[in-house]
């Protein structure tokens, strides 16, 4: 059938290319893609590649999926890991193991939680990658059409991860051009190391040596490219051909028309037909199955023992092959040629039979399903534990089709058994990605059902689909409805009055009152919460009394804190409450923030669950801006937003560009940072989320004030605020534009608009005394001294300004901070500690690789009225660069000496390129590689 593993005539160019993908390997990790027509040589090809994968002495991890297993929970993808826990399994974190042995059945139950669709990914990976420590792997995948979706979602995650590993991928796929390569493998690595092989017809003197070879007959040059024609070329249609000519004893005579059939499906029937009904029989019975086996075949015809001739009769066909007990067709043609050849109520009796013998609980199910048309409990509850099986092993979208399955064989009095499975089918519907068709079965259950707890679950559900599509206000509303039935039912009382308070980012007022009603219905005598639902519900309300205005809740956090286990788990109340206690560390202590949320990325990365990555990023960004580093934080963001764009959060990813413009508009980038900006809060007003809106009117504010637009920083600055004055927010923790206000408010002269907003500010430091306030309350108040000229006030402001920023880990507001002084001394006439001052903020810029703050200080200087003396000695990190820069070293080279970005050898040489006076590498060569010595060299510019 096809070729055989030698013969690859005619294929000397793909043969080449797929040598050079696999010695490429070790040069890190690469994708190549035979394409082509069924029947074309794919597998052929393939087979080739693993074979000399081996003799490379590469580790070959492989599987041929057959099209009887895409409904299967990751069946291909226990082939493809097969013998990978014995070799890898000691080198995984314990919850990654237990992923993988859950899901490739090594363990039979699931224990705790169900195992996030994402751990097995993570798993996979990290199995995959300790692999690769020892030497190449190549994952080859034949007939990749075929992949069940929980397989081919672990797959993608895997290839999206993969970097400098030497791992590559080898895929066969039935398709034609311009098909893109499958598992997302074009945007998952670079395009250098990404290939689609299109596997064309072979020409005519291939096709007669093939024919030669297979069938011992010589054909004349005109029958050749008659066959040629009708078969375009395609190996297995042109053997097909022949072979049915052989059948029928025709032979068309010279410029007669082949006896082609309608469609190679029917050529094939033909072939399984002239079998004999008792090897149609068997072949079925290996059709139907996900993983067939001599064994269970045998079972399910009632042949306990000895040889049953009619698989023996199919292999000697050519039909099938047999290898170490598993049976495979040798073409998937061939097995969708016996399920359309045999009739559907043969198809029923054998599945009956199946489900008899097999052992595994969602192929029993499955079976039963697809052989009985009308309701049976029993089987229903078969497709529910299968559900569950599949909903433990990561695979929501298999989850969710036996969810359905069961729905459908409820018996048609047990209506609320049948919502119950809907419900749960809409769950796994959102975790899959179909929010649209979980919102659609919700809104059915929702309809037909009276107010009472299941109801109540469902309009939950529905609230959670709403929201993460955007609809924050319509989600509230939700939740409020859901109550109405929940009434007997503390925790699901909680958890709505909690899902309601997340879900008002629209309403602070509301976000409270819920989180007031949380706490009072797990307090109520005799409730008996969950320790983590009770922390949740402290932590949250503590957060919300903030942003009302009502202070610091310590009582509340402390308590909260003390309810959390020692070992985290995935309880989505847990994550909630410690995603709380994050945020309240983000106001009083960033560096202790950034502590908490590295433990939470960390713990998101090994359980796989990407949702919570993307979050995790998106604050470690900000957190990192703030603390100064700047490079790290760019990489985060970014990480953040392709995190989030996978996940199709739409919502969260208005979240990750904020940050990212964020950094941007800090390290001088305004245009990017704008432009991020821009595109997010065209969709936050689409989807009506004034929370998102306000922050990226936040950050445009910034960028237009580092730009010295303060027009333009007044509008967006203004628009911010009108945007979290709506929602009701008292004290916007999360928001940190009001200094920026002040100042753009001052320097345009809105004296009555400046002392309202001081005043305001004023009052937010005395109800919640946090850090950042602390140091940017007396720094506005020196902007205001200043416009009103009173310099006296505004000078002792200042320093109290950098009195506090002493104790705050954030260099930026230190160097404004420090920018704001000098400019007040040199107000005052005091040039000798203005320029010392301005100098200080000048180096705090420059370190950071803030170009435009650092513009602002050095025009400040100017104005100093003398020539400044600066000290442009060079940090002992420009110093270090400033050597290997000189000594011929490119960028890349000195990032690698001294671990570090490129980016971040970039941004250093730019500092070192304007303190010493030069415009390029040449001349910073000119200088030598003593940059103390340089200092004394006049500047240019």
């Amino acid at each position: 059938m096809g070729y055989a593993l030698s013969e690859v005539e005619g294929r000397a160019r793909e043969l080449a290319t797929l040598d050079r993908f696999l010695t490429s390997l070790p040069g890190g990790a690469a994708a190549l893609v035979l394409a082509g027509d069924a029947g074309i040589g794919k597998t052929t090809v393939w087979n080739h590649g693993v074979t000399r994968a081996g003799t490379l002495g590469h580790r070959v991890l492989s599987c041929r999926p057959a099209e009887a297993e895409t409904t299967l929970t990751l069946s291909a993808l226990a082939d493809l890991l097969h013998g990978v826990l014995e070799d890898a399994g000691d080198m995984l974190p314990p919850l990654q193991a237990q992923a993988l042995e859950v899901a490739l059945l090594h363990r039979t139950e699931a224990e705790g939680p169900p195992l996030a669709a994402r751990a097995l990914g993570a798993a996979a990976l990290s199995a995959v990658r300790a692999l690769a420590r020892k030497g190449p792997v190549l994952l080859a995948i034949d007939d990749v059409q075929w992949l069940d979706e929980a397989s081919a979602q672990t797959i993608a995650y895997v290839a999206r991860r993969l970097t400098e590993e030497p791992v590559g991928l080898l895929v066969a796929m039935r398709a034609r051009p311009p098909a893109a390569a499958p598992l997302g493998l074009a945007q998952a690595l670079p395009a250098s190391r990404v290939g689609i092989m299109w596997l064309g017809s072979l020409g005519l003197g291939t096709l007669r040596r093939m024919l030669l070879r297979h069938t011992g007959e010589e054909w004349s040059m005109p029958a050749l490219r008659c066959l040629h024609q009708a078969s375009g070329g395609n190996p297995l249609y042109a053997l097909e051909i022949v072979r049915s000519l052989h059948r029928t004893g025709a032979r068309p005579g010279p410029g007669e028309p082949l006896p082609v059939p309608e469609s190679v499906a029917k050529l094939m029937g033909e072939r399984i037909r002239a079998l004999g009904e008792p090897v149609v029989d068997v072949l079925l019975h290996v059709a139907l199955l996900a993983h067939p086996t001599v064994v269970t075949v045998r079972a399910a015809m009632g042949v306990p023992q000895g040889r049953l001739s009619s698989l023996t009769v199919a292999e000697e066909s050519g039909v099938i092959e047999v290898r170490q007990g598993r049976i495979g067709f040798t073409h998937p043609l061939l097995a969708s040629a016996v399920r359309a050849v045999t009739s559907s109520e043969r198809h029923r009796r054998v599945r009956r039979r199946l489900a008899e013998v097999v052992s595994d609980v969602e192929q029993q199910g499955r079976h039963l399903a697809l052989c009985e048309d009308g309701p049976d409990e029993k089987v229903a509850a078969l497709l529910e534990q299968g559900a569950a099986g599949a909903w433990h092993r990561g695979s929501p979208a298999a989850a969710a089709e036996l969810w359905n399955l069961a729905a459908a064989r409820t018996p048609p009095a047990d209506v609320d058994g049948a919502h119950r499975r809907t419900v749960a089918e809409a769950r796994c519907l959102l975790a899959a990605g179909d929010a649209a068709r979980a919102r659609r079965v919700l809104e059915a259950v929702v309809a037909a059902r009276p107010p009472d707890p299941l109801r109540s679950r469902a309009l939950l559900r529905l609230a959670e689909v709403v929201f993460y599509e955007g609809g924050t206000v319509e989600a509230g509303r939700l939740c409020r409805r859901a109550l109405v039935g929940a009434t007997g039912h503390p925790d699901l009382q909680a958890e709505l009055h909690l899902r309601r308070a997340w879900f008002s980012t629209h309403d602070a007022a509301e976000q409270l009152a819920a989180a007031e009603a949380a706490v009072e219905v797990l307090q109520r005598p005799g409730a008996c919460p969950e320790p983590v639902l009770l922390s949740c519900a402290l932590s949250v309300r503590a957060m919300y009394r903030l942003t009302n205005g009502l202070g610091i809740a310590h009582r509340d956090l402390e308590r909260a804190a003390r309810l959390l286990p020692a070992q985290p788990s995935r309880h989505w109340a847990e994550a909630w409450s410690r995603q709380s206690l994050g945020a309240w560390a983000k106001c009083v202590d960033p560096s202790e923030a950034r502590k908490r949320f590295a433990v939470e990325l960390s713990l998101a990365t090994e359980s796989g669950d990407e949702p919570a990555v993307g979050h995790a990023l998106m604050h470690l960004a900000e957190i990192d801006c703030w603390l100064g580093d700047w490079p790290r934080a760019r990489q985060e963001a970014q990480r953040s937003i392709e995190v989030i764009e996978l996940t199709g959060q739409r919502r969260w990813l208005g979240f990750g560009r904020y940050a990212l413009a964020l950094v941007d508009a800090h390290l001088g980038r305004v245009g990017e940072a704008e432009a991020a900006a821009r595109n997010a809060l065209e969709q936050a007003g689409e989807s009506g989320d004034p929370y998102v809106a306000a922050l990226l009117r936040q950050v445009l504010g910034f960028a237009a004030l580092s730009a010295a637009d303060l027009e333009r920083a007044d509008h967006h600055l203004s628009q911010a605020d009108e945007l979290v004055g709506a929602m009701k927010i008292k004290e916007p923790a999360r928001y940190m534009f009001h200094g920026d206000q002040i100042e753009v408010a001052a320097a345009t002269g809105r004296t009555a608009r400046v002392r309202k907003l001081l005043a305001r500010l004023r009052n937010r430091a005395e109800v919640a005394p946090r850090p950042w306030l602390l140091a940017i309350l007396p720094r506005s108040e020196a902007v205001v001294a200043a416009a009103e000229g009173d310099l006296d006030r505004a000078a002792r402001a200042a320093q109290r300004a950098l009195d506090a920023c002493a104790a705050l880990p954030m260099p930026f507001e230190r160097g404004r901070a420090l920018l704001v002084y000098g400019k007040v001394l040199r107000a005052s006439k005091q040039k000798i500690p203005a320029r010392d001052v301005l100098t200080q903020a000048e180096q705090t810029f420059d370190e950071l690789g803030a170009p435009l703050w650092s513009a602002q200080a050095a025009a400040e200087l100017r104005r100093c009225g003398q020539r400044r003396v600066p000290d442009r000695q060079l940090t002992p990190t420009e110093q270090e660069i400033h050597r290997l820069v000189a000594s011929g070293l490119t960028n890349r080279e000195v990032a690698g000496r001294m671990f570090i970005s490129a980016k971040t050898v970039e941004a250093n040489l730019t500092r070192i390129y304007r303190k010493l006076g030069v415009r390029n590498r040449s001349e910073l060569a000119g200088l030598g590689i003593r940059p103390e010595a340089a200092a004394d060299r006049p500047r240019t510019g």
